[in-house]
């Protein structure tokens, strides 16, 4: 036993260790440690250039660019009270002062930022909490942050049209460029605690399995061979399937990749899982694939637009347009034991994949990821000839409460898909549950199948609307209390023309030319695919970044 006295004294000071990094760690991300002064950023001086402070802010939010370290973010911060919040942000009360400052924010806080940027942080009563470095802006920073206020504005003038001056402030955009701030704010990561956690975790662990080792010998490394060793590997086996999955992905060319889903990924379970949030989602993915792990994922929104159309030989095409930030692509099937074989696509910077600081898509923690997006699915279609595309709206979030299971229309997608033939099953099943979005907006979809039929299916917290339409992009369609019955659409308007021109009858080539012309071109916010799908002949065509020269097919056999 006195053998045994000092490698126990060691093991229990390992662990004690432990305990102190995890309390740091806990500390830290409660908030209860903070060593930066509080700062004023209406009062920066150049004294203040290389120091770090902390503040909380009411500000709007706006991405402009990728960094080396994540992403330039423009904020919009004003000097007084705002309603409904008896805080103070920065300066005197009564002084009315607006400043434009970028901040320069890691990839591993980027969450925080999109969610103030889509949320709006006007309506939170919770101010965005920032701890960061003051840096002198250079003429680079400051001609992007110059860019992104031009970029704003001609989004709204695109999504307003000739209201747009008498429902946007101009004087304010004006104004904006007058007063981008000298300095800039380089954002430290606040949730540093969890690496301290984790690591004070692993190290209690290593000192109790030491202990354990020391006061049973051999008895205990059997005991926990049973115990561990064995459930590690029927684990393993019962992984095979997603071990499958992230081996089938492959890289097409620079930006797309392909994927065959071989394991369950339980879309009854999925669809049946009563989430209404965007937080409730990911944590039904966490739990059921990533064992309960605090993953984070890059949420946002989008633009599109989608049409259908007949090929002069009869069969009918889906076509589609996805709007989003710069962005690489992931083309994946599924071939449920309940349900359609279905085709996907979806945007990879949801899993921070391919963005300039992001995951290399052929790394492994991305192929992982990767095993999500039958999940998110933006546009897709089934082997049942049903195809379906979200498409987003600049109104309030859906919350419906009538009395129904909840199903977020993420959710909706991948049901639709697997288990929907025609537009009017697929409109019986959204039928059966109360629908919700997320991230301050709403949605509608397109849904259209081989017979030709075409719906617009939109929401409001009581009712659900349904618009026949060839067409549709990111307008309420329906006769609610969100539309406006002045609305109008360029990429509509184009897209409607080609098919009243062509009777509705395209092939490929001029379906494609279709979302070519409706397709968008800015620096912030284009078009990242362009599908074309075959109702009847179960294929697809895509076309990445708006190069419709160089075109990209694929039926079932690429899959296999």
């Amino acid at each position: 036993m006195k053998k045994k006295i000092i490698p126990l004294i060691i093991s229990a000071v390992i662990f004690i260790a432990g305990c102190v990094t995890a309390v740091i760690g806990v500390a830290q991300n409660s908030g209860t440690v903070n060593t930066y002064p509080e700062l004023d950023l209406f009062g920066i001086t150049d004294e203040d250039v290389g120091k770090t402070f902390s503040a909380s802010i009411y500000t709007d939010v706006m991405y402009v660019d990728d960094t080396e370290k994540g992403s330039l973010y423009l904020l919009w911060i004003y000097s007084t009270n705002y309603e409904d919040s008896d805080l103070v942000v920065v300066g005197e009360e009564n002084d009315s002062s607006l400043m434009v400052m970028g901040f320069d924010v890691p990839k591993s806080v980027l969450r925080v930022y999109e969610e103030a940027m889509y949320t709006g942080a006007y309506s939170t009563e919770k101010p965005l909490r920032f701890t960061g470095t003051v840096h002198k802006s250079n003429d680079t920073i400051t001609e992007t942050l110059e860019n992104g206020i031009t970029d704003y504005y001609e989004y709204l003038e695109e999504i307003y049209g000739e209201k747009t001056a008498e429902i946007v402030d101009v004087e304010a955009f004006e104004e904006s460029y007058r007063s981008i701030s000298p300095y800039y704010i380089e954002i430290f990561d606040t949730e540093s605690g969890k690496t301290y956690i984790w690591t004070g975790c692993a190290v209690m662990a290593v000192a109790i399995f030491a202990l354990l080792t020391i006061l049973f010998g051999k008895k205990f490394l059997v005991i926990f061979g049973i115990i561990v060793v064995i459930p590690v590997i029927i684990l393993i086996i019962s992984l095979v399937g997603k071990f499958r999955t992230m081996s089938s992905v492959e890289e097409i060319s620079d930006g797309l990749y392909k994927m065959t889903c071989h394991y369950d990924y339980k879309c009854d379970k999925f669809i049946n899982g009563d989430i209404s949030t965007i937080d409730e989602f990911i944590e039904w993915i966490t739990k059921e694939h990533f064992f309960g792990l605090p993953i984070e994922f890059d949420t946002g929104n989008f633009g599109c637009c989608a049409f259908t159309a007949a090929t002069p030989e009869g069969q009918r095409l889906f076509g589609r347009n996805f709007d989003y930030e710069e962005t690489d692509t992931l083309v994946f099937y599924t071939e449920p034991k309940d349900g359609y074989a279905s085709y996907g696509v979806t945007d990879l910077r949801f899993f921070d994949i391919g963005t300039k600081n992001g995951l290399d898509g052929n790394s492994l923690p991305a192929k992982a990821f990767m095993l999500a997006a039958p999940y998110v699915t933006m546009d897709g279609i089934n082997e049942a000839g049903l195809g379906v595309g979200i498409l987003q709206l600049d109104i309030d979030e859906l919350h419906q409460d009538n009395g129904k299971p909840d199903l977020l229309i993420f959710a909706a997608i991948r049901g639709i898909l697997d288990k929907c033939a025609t537009v009017e099953e697929a409109i019986s099943l959204l039928g059966s549950y109360d629908i919700h979005s997320f991230l301050s907006r709403s949605y509608h979809l397109f849904i259209t199948d081989k017979t030709g039929k075409s719906v617009i299916v939109e929401w409001t917290d009581e009712e659900t609307f349904i618009v026949e339409d060839t067409a549709c992009t990111n307008d309420v369609m329906s006769n609610n209390k969100f539309y406006d019955s002045e609305w109008e659409c360029k990429r509509y308007d184009i897209i409607k023309k080609w098919l009243s021109e062509k009777n509705d009858i395209l092939t490929k080539d001029e379906a494609m030319t279709v979302a070519s012309d409706a397709s968008k071109d800015k620096k912030s916010f284009s078009t990242e695919w362009s599908c074309v799908y075959n109702l009847d002949g179960f294929a697809f065509d895509i076309c990445l970044d708006r190069d419709y020269e160089t075109k990209y097919s694929f039926t079932r056999e690429d899959f296999r």
